[in-house]
C-alpha cells in the first residue's frame, strides 16, 4: 500500500499526491480532471474523466450466421453476454430465417438487459442497456431467494389441495434462469474490474462465494421444478400430503436462514447459525421417515419426490457453509 502524506493550503483546503506511475500510465497531466466519487465514508475513488483503453466489455461482438446448428450462435450470444460485453451483433452471410430469427429473439429473452437496438434481414444487434455499476449482486440474490421461496410456498400449498397451483410452480423457474445469468454477468464485472468491486462493496474472495452461491441458487430453482412437476401429476393420501407440507414448509425456512445467513456475513448484527440449519436437517430426516410405503402412495413415486426435496436440504446446507468464515473487511 503506497502511503500519502495530507497537506493543506490556504482557505483550509487539503490535498494528497498521485502517484507518478498512475498518472502517466492513465494520461494525467497538468490541467487533467480526474472524478473523485465517494465510496464510503472511509474511502474514495479516483478516476480519469476521460479513461483511455477501456475493456472488451466496450467493444462490439461480431456472432457469424449461419452455422452448423443454431445453437452455436445463441451459445455464443449468452457467452458474450457473460463475459460482460455490452454490444452483440449476429452478423449473416445469408438472411437469418424467420425460425432462427424467432429462436435467437427467445434466447435474448432469457438474458437481462439485453435489448435488440437494430435488425434487419441479416443480422441483429443486442445492447445491454443498464448500467452495470447500478446492479447489485445481493439485490439479485435476494430476488432469486424470493423466487424459489414463493416456489416452495406454492408447492407445499399445491400438495395441500390445489395440484393446478402445482403446474404452475416450474414456469417460475424461468426467471430464476434469467437472474442466474445476470448474477454472473454482475460478478464477472466485479471480478475483471475493481472499480465495480468496490462499488459493490466486494472483496475477491466475496466474488467467488457469489459466484459458487449463483449455482446453487440456479440449481434449487431447477430442483423445486422438477417436484413440483412430478408431485402435480400424482395422487397421495392426506397423511402423505401432510408430510410433505411440513417438508417444504421447513425447507422454506432452510433458505431463509441459510440465504439470510450468508448475506449477513459481514455486518455487525448477529447472524443465523449454521447450527440452526443443521437442526432443521435433521428435523427433515424425522419427518421423511416412513414416508415410503405410506397407504395412499407408490414407493417408486415417494422416493423420486423425497430425493428431489433431499437435494434441496443439502443445498441450503452447502449455503449456510459458505456464511461460516469469517473475513476481515477494511473499514467502512
Amino acid at each position: 500500500m503506497d502511503t500519502r502524506k495530507v497537506l493543506e493550503m490556504g482557505g483550509g483546503t487539503v490535498l494528497i499526491s498521485l502517484p507518478k506511475s498512475w498518472a502517466k500510465k492513465n494520461g494525467i497531466v497538468r490541467g487533467s480532471s480526474v472524478a473523485v466519487e465517494e465510496i464510503s465514508a472511509r474511502r474514495l475513488m479516483v478516476k480519469p474523466i476521460d479513461e483511455k483503453g477501456r475493456g472488451t466489455e466496450d467493444k462490439e461482438v461480431v456472432i457469424e450466421y449461419p452455422r452448423e446448428s443454431l445453437s452455436y450462435v445463441t451459445n455464443d450470444v449468452t457467452g458474450a453476454y457473460l463475459m460482460g460485453s455490452n454490444a452483440i451483433r449476429v452478423e449473416g452471410r445469408t438472411v437469418i430465417s424467420r425460425e432462427d430469427r424467432g429462436k435467437l429473439k427467445a434466447a435474448v429473452t432469457r438474458l437481462v438487459g439485453l435489448e435488440i437496438v437494430d435488425e434487419d434481414a441479416k443480422n441483429m444487434t443486442l445492447q445491454f442497456l443498464p448500467d452495470p455499476a447500478a446492479l447489485d449482486p445481493e439485490k439479485i440474490v435476494r430476488r432469486m431467494a424470493s423466487l424459489i421461496s414463493g416456489m416452495l410456498r406454492d408447492s407445499a400449498e399445491g400438495a395441500r389441495h390445489d395440484r393446478a397451483l402445482l403446474a404452475q410452480v416450474g414456469e417460475r423457474d424461468d426467471e430464476v434462469d434469467r437472474l442466474y445469468f445476470l448474477l454472473v454477468r454482475t460478478i464477472r464485472a466485479a471480478t475483471i474490474d475493481p472499480e465495480v468491486a468496490e462499488r459493490y462493496k466486494l472483496e475477491p474472495i466475496e466474488c467467488l462465494d457469489y459466484r459458487v452461491l449463483a449455482s446453487y441458487l440456479e440449481s434449487l430453482g431447477d430442483a423445486v421444478a422438477d417436484f413440483s412437476k412430478r408431485a402435480a401429476g400424482e395422487e397421495f393420501g392426506k397423511d402423505v400430503a401432510s408430510r410433505l407440507v411440513q417438508f417444504l414448509n421447513t425447507l422454506e425456512k432452510m433458505g431463509d436462514v441459510a440465504i439470510s445467513s450468508f448475506l449477513a456475513r459481514r455486518r455487525v448484527q448477529p447472524r443465523r447459525t449454521h447450527t440452526e440449519v443443521a437442526a432443521m436437517r435433521e428435523r427433515l430426516g424425522e419427518l421423511s421417515k416412513g414416508m415410503v410405503g405410506m397407504k395412499g402412495t407408490s414407493t417408486g413415486m415417494m422416493v423420486d419426490l423425497l430425493a428431489l426435496l433431499e437435494r434441496v436440504a443439502s443445498i441450503f446446507v452447502d449455503i449456510s457453509d459458505l456464511a461460516l468464515p469469517t473475513y476481515q473487511f477494511r473499514p467502512e
